[in-house]
């Protein structure tokens, strides 16, 4: 049979069923390929999505400059955890402008202004607060399987209790240009000459506020204090704040200051301790 011969026959029915098979298992195949390539796709948005509302939130301890850690993201700016995620793009009401410097997330430009609380599915970003226990803080997403499905759920906890972030210690020394810490009487009460403050400057829920820290003996300062024979802890966050010492002279007429200020390092959990604020006096020789 000739090659004109077979191409006039035309295409039987058992190879058209062939052919449309193999089709069909082609299609098949690459739906499936392309339904996991768009699932991964979502998977690697919403995981990039939950990272960078933690790291805004609570900063990124890699970003040191100067040997020290700079970014400590809201709650360093706010001594506040957000209310919701809307508080890291619009200043909240409650917040001075001096203290919330946003905006602290950015949509990309094929989304929705709102489209840093969405993950990959379109759903909303869960974002838990609670003021107890180290789980409470945390972004997720239920991964489109709302709350049936926990298997599909994707949770970045922030790795912080609430105490580690917003009630965190201060505690350091006064001393004078020999590095001798503050006689206690003049630090501690204050003598007809003279007395020593020490002053912080944090964030508190979306304000600016300046504590007098507790001094004790040994030219030693520190954030605890006591109140009415109780243990009182000044609401202090992580982040970098203004400390600062002074010196006031009775002796002078009017009264003479002499200041020391430094921007001290707060750490989660850790606080910041054995800072020394050096005064250029020298104890000895005052009245």
């Amino acid at each position: 049979m000739t090659a004109k011969t077979q191409l006039d026959r035309g295409v039987t029915l058992l190879e058209l069923l062939v052919v449309l098979m193999i089709l069909s298992l082609i299609l098949t195949a690459a739906v499936k390929t392309w339904d996991v390539t768009l699932q991964r796709g979502r998977v690697e948005q919403t995981n990039r999505k939950l990272e960078q509302l933690a790291s805004v939130i609570v900063g990124d301890p890699n970003y040191v400059v100067a040997g020290r850690r700079a970014d400590f993201g809201y709650v360093g700016d706010m001594g506040e955890l957000p209310l919701t995620l809307a508080d890291l793009v619009v200043r909240p009401t409650r917040a001075d402008s001096n203290t919330w410097r946003g905006p602290y997330i950015r949509s990309t430009y094929d989304e929705s202004p709102t489209g840093y609380q969405t993950d990959g599915w379109g759903d909303s970003i869960v974002y838990g607060r609670a003021v107890y226990g180290l789980d409470s803080l945390f972004v997720r997403s239920y991964g489109g399987a709302g709350l049936v499905d926990r298997t599909k759920w994707t949770t970045r906890y922030f790795g912080y209790r609430w105490t580690d972030l917003l009630q965190d210690t201060v505690a350091g020394t006064v001393v004078d240009i020999q590095g001798e810490p503050a006689p206690e009487p003049l630090f501690t009460s204050g003598t007809a000459n003279g007395m020593i403050r020490v002053y912080l400057e944090y964030p508190r829920d979306g304000k600016m506020d300046t504590a007098s820290l507790n001094r004790i003996a040994g030219g030693m300062f520190t954030t605890h204090t006591t109140i009415g024979g109780a243990p009182v802890m000044y609401p202090i966050s992580q982040g970098t704040h203004r400390l600062w010492a002074q010196y006031i002279n009775f002796y002078t007429v009017p009264n003479e200051t002499t200041t020391t200020t430094v921007n001290v390092t707060v750490y989660p959990r850790l606080g910041a301790k054995d800072v020394q604020l050096r005064l250029n006096l020298d104890w000895s020789t005052l009245p």
